[in-house]
Parts: C-alpha cells; structure tokens; sequence
C-alpha cells in the first residue's frame, strides 16, 4: 500500500492561502477604488446639475453626453491618485475581514 504524504504539504498550504489573501486583498483595493470613483462621479454629476443651463446655442444633447464621460473619467483618474481618500479609508476597515 502507498501512502502519498508530503512532508512540505502544510508549507505548501500556507503559501496558496497566502497567495490567496494577497489576490483578494488586491480586489478589496480595486473594489475601493472603484466605489470612490462612483461616489465622485456622482458629486461631480450633482454639482453640475447646480449650473443654470442656456438656451443660447440651442440642443445640447451632445454635450451633455461628453461633460456625463467626461466626469466618469474624471472620476476615475481622481480616484487612482487617492484625491478623496475614500478608498483608502475603505480598505484600511475591510482589510482585516478578508480571509
């Protein structure tokens, strides 16, 4: 009868969950990220919303779809530079209930 036993199996068992937590700990990142580009997104939407529009230059149905991807880049740029801050205060609390 053989018996497959490896001295190394709990080394090696550590290391996959290691590799794991750092996999997961890297979404948790992007995760938070991306929830503070969608809350600038957001701020930035509403507070264009505070502008009066004009008549002047008559439809402007073309840009107000360029200012709408315009503030999710924006948003998106703002958020990788940690401008707010947001999203590392959010992985700072999460981090410790990923396994």
């Amino acid at each position: 009868m053989r018996v497959a036993w490896d001295p190394n199996m709990p080394m090696l068992d550590r290391a996959n969950q290691a590799s794991e937590k750092a996999k997961s700990l890297e979404q948790l990142k992007k995760a938070s990220q991306e929830f503070e580009a969608l809350f600038l997104q957001q701020l930035l939407s509403e507070m264009r919303k505070s502008v009066p529009d004009s008549k002047l230059f008559g439809d402007r149905k073309a840009e107000k779809l360029f200012e709408s991807m315009l503030d999710q880049e924006m948003s998106l740029e703002m958020s990788k530079i940690d401008s707010l801050g947001l999203a590392k205060l959010i992985y700072e609390q999460m981090k410790d209930y990923v396994k």
